[in-house]
């Protein structure tokens, strides 16, 4: 497992496309980004596939689902600077 980002990259991206995807649409473009093997990080966590990535999202308040099933930023989300010293592989 070589392609492992931090999970602020995704916040990252649900940022820049706020309410344009699914949670189908957000993974696809998840693989685009970074390719189908990427891996994310989390600042106290081990690594996960981005599969799991939205899911870790919302259960930590960063992300949501709109009623009609669109991802955004959850409104009270705040980021801590884990990722500026974050080294993937």
């Amino acid at each position: 497992m070589n392609n492992i980002r931090h999970i602020h990259e995704v916040i990252f991206l649900i940022e820049k496309n706020n309410e344009q995807w699914t949670a189908e649409q957000l993974t696809e473009a998840i693989s685009t980004a970074w390719g189908a093997d990427i891996h994310f990080a989390s600042c106290s966590g081990n690594a996960f596939p981005k599969e799991y990535a939205l899911d870790f999202l919302i259960n930590r308040q960063k992300a949501a689902l709109t009623e009609a099933g669109k991802v955004v930023l959850h409104p009270s989300m705040q980021i801590c600077d884990g990722h500026q010293d974050f080294q993937g592989k």
